[in-house]
């Protein structure tokens, strides 16, 4: 960080020390609260805190003042938002980390937003909010019609199912990442599957049921 840009973030932040970087200024400051963030650590463009539950951050504006708010849970987005009062954003993040349900939580920090899958994740049905958000959506996507087939497979519907670049991606749950994924591509009259492991490899089908069939074998679906 350049001196002109430190000058022109503590114009905007005087509370806070970005000597070295903001975590340790930001993380007195909550112990003024009464609010323990031991393990505040720097990030890009303001402070992270991980905790068994998730991670969260507080993003700092460069050219106004306010503090971006981002509370992630168990790979899904629980809950954003944003205020100019700090003490608010560590009052939200501490709730959070403290135990809070989506409900109260928001209630109570009325500037943060859920996350589309938040009130999901804690009903314990995330996949199935996956899927109908995906297919509800009018998501502009070439995968919605083969995902439609694929839901009609109940075994594949326990199954967090994502779209990325033209593919259908299936995991187990939301964090999961590298291993153990399969990705699903209609391709003509073929549908390409590519699955992600110790040994990934890449091979076509030419029908969904053995599209089903791969996809439970390699997911340990029976």
């Amino acid at each position: 960080m350049s001196s002109g840009e430190m000058g022109s973030l503590q114009r905007l932040y005087p509370e806070v020390d970005f000597a070295g970087g903001p975590a340790a200024s930001v993380e007195r400051l909550a112990r003024n609260q009464g609010l323990a963030f031991d393990g505040l650590a720097n990030c890009v463009g303001g402070v992270k805190l991980t905790t068994a539950r998730g991670f969260a951050t507080i993003l700092l504006g460069a050219e106004r003042r306010i503090f971006l708010v981002g509370i992630y849970e168990s790979g899904i987005e629980w809950a954003t938002g944003s205020t100019t009062n700090l003490d608010g954003a560590l009052a939200a993040v501490a709730a959070w980390r403290e135990g809070a349900n989506i409900g109260r939580f928001t209630s109570d920090h009325p500037f943060m937003i859920p996350g589309e899958l938040a009130n999901a994740h804690e009903r314990g049905n995330v996949a199935e909010a996956q899927w109908e958000n995906l297919l509800g959506s009018g998501y502009p996507s070439s995968c919605l019609p083969l995902l439609a087939k694929l839901h009609n497979y109940e075994a594949l519907r326990g199954l967090f199912p994502e779209i990325s670049y033209g593919e259908i991606r299936f995991k187990v749950h939301p964090a999961q990442h590298g291993r153990g994924v399969i990705f699903v591509q209609e391709k003509g009259a073929e549908y390409r599957l590519r699955e992600v492991g110790a040994e990934s490899k890449e091979y076509r089908v030419g029908s969904l049921g053995e599209v089903v069939n791969r996809i439970r074998l390699y997911m340990g679906l029976g």
